[in-house]
């Protein structure tokens, strides 16, 4: 019965039938060029945002950065074309581009400096750090950071590794047109750590950061458990900034108990409610997504680009330029940034 059902399923999907004439049933008619859409939907998306690229690259920018109070909030058209943004790109030797993956990152050190915590001495942990460029960025600045992991025998089979999402070893961290390597290594240290069972470290740490994991640990219970559970290693008035995945078009039906889940407003809000309740805060949160022309293109896969590692090159010469928002499992999604400070009763798990 089995090889019937898949004998069938091959035949209705099809582009011709037995006798190579047109396969006429209903699935196909409903499916026969959805291929096709994607990719005349996908080449017209990226085709604007190479034509919006020179705006990105004439926007000017301090010589040194400055404070814009950014708070819990969503990824936009409007923050890729801020001078926020171009500052944190240069300082990455990044091309600018629409891409949510470097919002991230400069989202992530707009509000560490917002924080005052890109100083020297200022003590850091990341967590699911794959191969971003962030711990060499602040072990230029002279910030103490740990860098952490799923353990290698933990990530088999997942497609981390191959993607550049994941971190074997402290040297998976180091960029060297970035951070010359005595400053990173005195700086920069590595361990392994699973983000749902965060181990019994001191709260010495003045912040912590996980750039879009949260959503990989299994359920958005898991999820919300991880950024309460983050608070524990840092020092009263501590900062915790995360960013996972946000499905904004949704308000009850999303991925849950997955490989990749999608957190919605009231996800956040109930996260919100539980830091609140022990004391600590949830800056913000905002929810509007944009209005400007990409925030309303939603990018289909397959991707171009991965997204893992920022490599010299990798960015610029991609063919991958509108990916603010995107389709995850059939629902839209852009990336949310947290930003949540500990309170100063401490607060513990």
């Amino acid at each position: 019965m089995k090889q019937l059902y898949q004998y069938l399923a091959r035949r209705l999907t099809r582009r011709t039938t037995w006798r190579n004439n047109p396969n006429i049933n209903d699935i196909w008619y409903l499916t026969k060029d959805i291929n096709i859409l994607r990719l005349n939907c996908k080449n017209m998306g990226y085709q604007i945002a190479r034509e919006l690229q020179p705006r990105l690259l004439t926007i000017s920018y301090p010589d040194e950065p400055r404070k814009h109070a950014v708070v819990s909030k969503p990824c936009t058209q409007a923050d890729v074309e801020s001078t926020w943004f171009a500052y944190w790109c240069r300082q990455l030797n990044a091309t600018p581009m629409y891409h949510r993956k470097l919002w991230e990152y400069a989202f992530l050190l707009q509000v560490m400096y917002d924080r005052d915590l890109l100083r020297a001495g200022a003590r850091g942990i990341g967590f699911g750090c794959g191969q971003e460029p962030i711990a060499s960025y602040l072990a230029s600045k002279g910030n103490q950071v740990l860098v952490s992991d799923l353990a290698p025998d933990r990530v088999a089979g997942k497609g981390w590794q191959e993607t550049r999402q994941h971190a074997t070893a402290k040297d998976s961290a180091f960029y060297a047109d970035i951070v010359d390597r005595d400053m990173f290594d005195l700086n920069v240290s590595h361990q392994f750590i699973d983000m749902n069972r965060i181990p019994d470290l001191d709260p010495v740490y003045d912040f912590c950061w996980s750039i879009c994991s949260m959503e990989h640990l299994g359920s958005i219970e898991k999820g919300l458990a991880f950024v309460e559970a983050s608070l524990s290693v840092l020092k009263p008035g501590g900062v915790a900034i995360h960013t996972t995945e946000f499905n904004y078009l949704s308000e009850e039906e999303t991925i849950d108990n997955w490989s990749t889940v999608l957190f919605r407003k009231k996800d956040i809000l109930r996260l919100a409610e539980r830091l609140a309740g022990a004391g600590h805060l949830l800056v913000g949160p905002e929810f509007h997504v944009g209005d400007q022309l990409l925030d309303r293109y939603i990018d289909v896969p397959p991707f171009a680009l991965g997204e893992g590692g920022l490599e010299s090159g990798q960015w610029g010469s991609s063919n991958q330029s509108a990916h603010l928002k995107l389709a995850v499992d059939g629902f839209a999604s852009t990336c949310y940034g947290l930003v949540v400070v500990k309170g100063h009763q401490g607060g513990g798990r």
